[in-house]
C-alpha cells in the first residue's frame, strides 16, 4: 500500500506527517497557497546565542552588590527599631559602598563588553534589569530607611511617613522609566559620551552620599536631632526626589568613565584631575561629606551646563536652527552637484 497522499486528500487540505498523523491545514497552509512549512525542523525556538563570559560575570556583580546593599539596609531599619544609632551608621555606610562597588561593575563590563566586540542585545537587558536592582530599588529603600532614622520614627505625624513612601515610590518608579527609555532609544554604534537625563549610577550614588553626609551630621553635631530635624522634613525628601526626577529629564550629563579613559586628554585636564584626587585624599577622614559633595557636583553640572548653553543661545531653539541650517546648506550642494552633472 502507498504510503503517499491522494490528491484528493491534498487538495482538501490534509497532509500526513512523517510519523503517518494526519494534519489538517487551513487553506492558506496547504497546498499552492502561501503559508506556513509544519515540520519540525522549520518550527524550532529562536534560542539565545551564547554568551559574553567576562561582561556578563561583570552585570551580574553588579546585581550581588545590590542584593548585598539591600540585606545591609534591612539590618539598618532593625537596627532603627531597636534604637541602636551605632549599628544603623555602620549599615548605612556598607550599603553605600555595595553601591560604589556596583557602580564600578556596572562601568567595567560596557567597556569590557565593547573591547572585546561581545555588545548585543541580551548584554544591554540585562544591564538594565541589574541596574534597576542596584540603582533602582536599593536606593528607593535607603530613602525609606534613613528617614525614618532621621526623623519619622521620632514623629507624631504619619504625614512624614507617608512622604517617604511616596518619595521613595517616586524614585524607583523614574529610575526604571530612565533605564526602559535608554533601551529603547541609545544604539549599539553610540559613542556613550553623554547621556540624556541623570544616569540611574550617579543618581543612586548621589542618594547614598547625601545620606552619608546626613549621618556624619547626625553622629557628630549634638544639635543635629532637635534643629535641623524640622529642616529635614523639607530637605530631605525635595532633595532626593529633585534626584529622582532628574533621571527622567533631557539635560545631559557627560559620561566621565568614557571621556577619561576612551580618549586623550589635554595636559588641563590631567591637572583637574590630579587635583580633585589630592583633595579627595587630603579629606580621606570625612569622606562622608566628600562624596556628597562631589555628587551634588555632578548632579548640578547637568542643569548649570543647560543655563549656559541657553544664556549663550545655544539651547533647544538654538540647535533646532543650526540643524536646519545644515540641512538646508546641504540640500543646495546636493542640488548643485547635479545641475553640474
Amino acid at each position: 500500500m502507498s504510503e503517499t497522499p491522494s490528491a484528493n486528500e491534498s487538495q482538501s487540505g490534509v497532509e500526513i506527517s512523517a510519523s503517518g498523523r494526519l494534519i489538517q491545514l487551513e487553506a492558506a497552509d496547504s497546498g499552492s497557497f502561501a503559508g506556513v512549512n509544519t515540520s519540525r525542523r522549520l518550527r524550532r525556538r529562536k534560542r539565545m546565542p551564547g554568551l559574553a563570559m567576562l561582561p556578563t560575570a561583570l552585570t551580574l556583580g553588579n546585581a550581588v552588590c545590590g542584593v548585598a546593599a539591600l540585606i545591609e539596609l534591612t539590618k539598618a531599619y532593625a537596627a532603627v527599631t531597636a534604637a541602636n544609632s551605632t549599628e544603623v551608621y555602620l549599615r548605612l555606610g556598607y550599603a553605600a559602598l555595595l553601591i560604589g562597588a556596583g557602580m564600578l561593575f556596572d562601568a567595567l563590563d560596557g567597556k569590557v563588553a565593547r573591547m572585546t566586540a561581545t555588545t548585543g542585545r541580551f548584554g544591554a537587558e540585562l544591564d538594565s534589569l541589574c541596574d534597576a536592582v542596584t540603582f533602582g530599588v536599593v536606593p528607593a529603600l535607603m530613602i525609606r530607611v534613613a528617614g525614618d532614622f532621621f526623623f519619622a520614627h521620632t514623629s507624631n505625624f504619619n504625614f512624614d511617613t507617608k512622604l517617604l513612601w511616596a518619595v521613595s515610590g517616586l524614585y524607583a518608579c523614574c529610575a526604571i522609566l530612565r533605564l526602559a527609555r535608554y533601551n529603547v532609544e541609545t544604539d549599539e554604534e553610540d559613542d556613550h559620551s553623554s547621556f540624556r537625563g541623570l544616569p540611574s549610577p550617579a543618581a543612586a550614588a548621589s542618594v547614598s552620599g547625601f545620606v552619608l553626609g546626613l549621618t556624619w551630621l547626625h553622629e557628630f553635631l549634638s544639635g543635629f536631632s532637635d534643629a535641623w530635624v524640622w529642616v529635614l522634613r523639607v530637605a530631605y525628601p525635595l532633595m532626593c526626589g529633585l534626584i529622582g526626577v532628574m533621571m527622567v529629564t533631557r539635560v545631559r550629563y557627560s559620561h566621565l568613565f568614557n571621556r577619561l579613559v576612551s580618549r586623550k586628554q589635554s595636559l588641563r585636564t590631567m591637572v583637574i584631575f590630579l587635583l580633585i584626587v589630592t583633595l579627595v585624599v587630603v579629606f580621606i577622614d570625612f569622606w562622608r561629606l566628600t562624596v556628597p559633595a562631589l555628587m551634588l557636583a555632578y548632579v548640578l553640572s547637568g542643569p548649570i551646563y543647560f543655563a549656559y548653553r541657553l544664556i549663550r543661545g545655544r539651547g533647544l531653539l538654538g540647535r533646532r536652527l543650526a540643524l536646519a541650517e545644515r540641512k538646508r546648506q546641504r540640500d543646495e550642494r546636493a542640488t548643485i552637484k547635479k545641475s553640474t552633472t
